[in-house]
């Protein structure tokens, strides 16, 4: 191989340009998945003629922390790809073929460097037998095939890990940003709390945001979101970028609301106000399409989230701040 021994610092390359041009059965190895990256591979593994297998670790605290995309491992299941579970994993390596990559990314944006805010990470292109050795290798890993139960069972443990309680601060460094994030997650494991995705007319508005502000929802009947509710906003153009607190019973047409509004309250008549609990402090580069499989809903002015996409949208806001 004439790239054998070739150094990497942006895995991304080497995937997507390996994947782009498969020529024998694959086989990827991490324990951390985010969905964008599970989307597009189940894009290409779906029309592929050559067989296609991930090997991971089913981890709640990985999933509880938003390292491991549970709607992302479904996309691929769905497209064919075979998931096997290894308990301990921690080896990231990508057979494509005749290609093989070695190195410390995992299958996330930020490890193959194609986030905004990328790891440092390195690896190396492998020549043919030691392609050869790591296929043989993977495949005397102990391993059991991943069924849906199991991914149900992976969520529900993930909603019944438990943190210590943070505080919050009013300074958004990377520290108090951290200690935000550890109590949104917290918060967001308490049932009687529903987690949603609101998306709002209009650029994003992230001043807005870090006070105390309100939402409306359309004339459809008065909507189920509650006091207590954690809602992640998205723009018009599918940026998410502030994520806040329900503090009050859906509202029809307060006049402060219809002041604000004007003949745009009529189509939105009910109200939730809100109070900030994760603005960053610029826009970031997460997109709603990352949180879930279908935006769809969305025309509708909100729709559910349930705790693994919410905890993935939290920890990618945090990450994109605090790395």
């Amino acid at each position: 191989m004439m790239n054998e021994g070739l150094i990497h610092t942006r895995a991304a390359d080497w995937l997507n340009e390996a994947i782009g041009d498969v020529d024998g059965d694959v086989y990827l190895a991490s324990p951390f998945l985010s969905f964008d990256v599970c989307n597009h591979l189940a894009r290409t593994a779906g029309p592929s003629d050559s067989n296609w297998q991930l090997f991971t670790c089913l981890d709640p605290s990985a999933v509880a922390n938003g390292y491991l995309s549970i709607d992302g491992l479904r996309e691929l299941k769905q497209s064919g790809v075979t998931l096997s579970h290894v308990e301990r994993l921690h080896a990231k390596t990508f057979i494509v073929g005749s290609r093989g990559f070695l190195g410390s990314a995992n299958l996330t944006g930020a490890g193959l460097g194609s986030s905004k805010a990328a790891n440092v990470e390195v690896g190396v292109d492998l020549g043919a037998a030691q392609v050869e050795a790591v296929r043989k290798a993977m495949g005397t890993w102990v391993s059991r095939d991943v069924t849906e139960k199991d991914l149900e069972k992976l969520l529900i443990q993930a909603q019944q890990l438990t943190r210590a309680d943070a505080s919050a601060s009013d300074d958004l460094d990377s520290e108090s940003a951290l200690v935000l994030v550890e109590q949104l997650l917290l918060d967001a494991r308490d049932k009687n709390r529903t987690l949603w995705l609101k998306s709002e007319f209009g650029e994003p508005a992230l001043d807005q945001w870090r006070s105390d502000w309100f939402f409306g929802s359309p004339a459809k009947g008065r909507p189920s979101i509650k006091t207590g509710d954690l809602v992640i906003i998205c723009a018009q153009t599918r940026d998410c970028y502030a994520v806040v607190e329900v503090t009050s019973e859906p509202e029809l047409l307060p006049d402060d609301y219809r002041e604000e509004r004007g003949d745009e309250a009529d189509r939105w008549p009910w109200v939730s106000r809100t109070m900030p609990r994760f603005v960053p402090d610029e826009l970031l580069e997460l997109k709603a399409h990352e949180l879930v499989r279908s935006t769809g809903g969305l025309q509708n002015g909100h729709i559910r989230l349930r705790f693994d996409q919410f905890t993935n949208a939290v920890r990618s806001l945090a990450r994109l701040v605090t790395d």
